[in-house]
């Protein structure tokens, strides 16, 4: 187990906008056109960045009451934490599981599942004995992914044991984590989900019918599932719609409606379908909803009034609130410093929500400040905008997926490119500090309580 130690660099190049590039193969002939100002500003960039992760080493153990982070053997592309928790054998402390799945060209991929110890909200880590900042998790289940890299792994919420995957080709799985614990990992997947015509990230579980699942793919094809009446091999769509050639990268159930579904990706527009009506007809469409490509989608899961709420996140470094009443324009457009590749609602908190992307973040903001008056730090800072009320400083590479826990308020996972997996538990004093003073940015919008969490499967030892 090893305390918080420097992530290693990132040595590919990077674009303009901070997204990777392929590394270019130099000749001495580049040597004279090469801009030193260019040079100059990456290496200022660098040395930026180098200097805001030392000062947050520093400050960790006052930001955060856990922090902790694994270097992994192969970067995931994916983590999402499982409902419940188990006793960890030690007092005061519980243990918690995460779904990652490997990223690597060189050999057989896999899903995981991630054993990690935390002590509870009334257990106080002792920072001066070493504590802070170990490596308390331990991988507890590996399950072979015979499609290749894991580009997204999420469980049922009816029955958390049963997580679906999106390969790198063009079926989907799903995964009975609980009965591969007992049995022994299999050399398949439960069930193989055949209809899409290409790989894709979107995967998502309906809040409303037990084992009701709907997946996108790079084609423009949308597929929904009917897990709760199958009986494992492979399986074929209940629905199926088409977005055309254009790739559809995310989609999402609303919580206000079990039929319909939000669908987005590479034509920059939300597409909303109804699963009561088969075939390409969507049953409304807000044409360029933001100037780059629609990366991820997210629903709030609070009561009636936080249900119309919609966020969408781009590559054109923009988060935007919708209110589904009323798709004209934005409520509010967020501003990041990077390509936005993952957005979540706080389950513990109707107004919080985060974004990851290339601006490595997780970064933590509240819809309730939207309009607050903010002071900079100094005369030469910019002030940050007001909205945004914490940024998680831990990664040193874009940020590929995160997760907030269901079980305890402000527990963050996230994985970055260079191979590192980090959980965090903000402090509640960081939120408790923060005055929503802005306008009401949702008529008659209030907040509500988080849904109860399931119980999670045991973990292997």
């Amino acid at each position: 187990m090893a305390e918080i130690t420097a992530c290693k660099e990132n040595m590919s190049e990077q674009k303009a906008d901070g997204s990777p590039a392929k590394k270019k193969i130099r000749t001495l002939d580049d040597a004279p056109n090469e801009s030193h100002e260019k040079k100059g500003a990456a290496q200022l960039a660098k040395e930026k960045r180098d200097q805001e992760y030392k000062n947050w080493v520093v400050a960790a153990p006052q930001l955060y009451d856990v922090c902790m982070q694994k270097h992994l053997r192969w970067p995931s592309l994916t983590v999402e934490w499982l409902p419940g928790y188990t006793d960890a054998g030690r007092e005061g402390w519980n243990r918690h599981q995460l779904l990652l799945g490997t990223h690597t060209d060189g050999e057989e991929n896999s899903l995981l599942v991630v054993a990690v110890d935390l002590p509870d909200v009334e257990t106080e880590i002792d920072t001066r004995a070493g504590e802070f900042g170990k490596d308390t998790s331990a991988i507890a289940l590996t399950l072979p992914h015979p499609g290749g890299e894991v580009n997204r792994a999420r469980h049922c919420p009816q029955q958390p044991s049963l997580v679906a995957t999106r390969p790198a080709s063009k079926v989907a799985y799903v995964f009975d984590i609980a009965k591969a614990a007992e049995e022994g990992p299999s050399q398949t997947p439960w069930l193989t989900l055949r209809g899409h015509g290409d790989e894709g990230f979107g995967c998502a579980w309906s809040p409303h019918v037990n084992g009701q699942l709907t997946t996108c793919a790079n084609d423009g094809t949308i597929c929904g599932w009917d897990i709760a009446t199958a009986k494992g091999g492979g399986i074929t769509p209940t629905y199926f719609a088409s977005r055309g050639e254009s790739a559809v990268a995310d989609v999402q159930y609303s919580p206000q409606c079990p039929f319909t579904i939000c669908a987005a990706g590479d034509d920059k527009a939300l597409v909303f379908w109804d699963l009561r009506t088969q075939g390409d007809k969507c049953s409304q469409v807000v044409e360029n909803a933001h100037d780059g490509d629609i990366n991820a989608l997210a629903y709030p899961n609070f009561g009636e009034d936080d249900q119309f709420r919609l966020l969408s996140a781009s590559a054109d470094r923009t988060v935007k609130l919708w209110d589904t009443r009323h798709l004209s324009k934005p409520v509010h457009t967020f501003t990041t410093e990077g390509d936005c590749v993952q957005v979540q609602w706080c389950p513990h908190d109707a107004d919080v929500f985060v974004t990851c992307g290339a601006d490595r973040g997780p970064k933590f903001w509240d819809v309730s400040r939207i309009g607050a008056s903010v002071e900079p730090d100094s005369d030469e800072d910019e002030p940050a905008p007001p909205e945004l009320v914490f940024a998680h400083g831990g990664h040193k590479a874009p940020v590929s997926d995160f997760s907030l826990s269901p079980n305890e308020s402000w527990l963050a996972a996230s994985v970055s490119e260079d191979n590192v997996l980090q959980v965090a538990w903000v402090s509640e004093a960081i939120f408790g500090d923060v005055e929503g003073d802005g306008d009401d940015v949702g008529t008659g919008w209030q907040s509500g309580g988080g849904a109860a969490a399931a119980p999670a499967p045991a973990a292997a030892a």
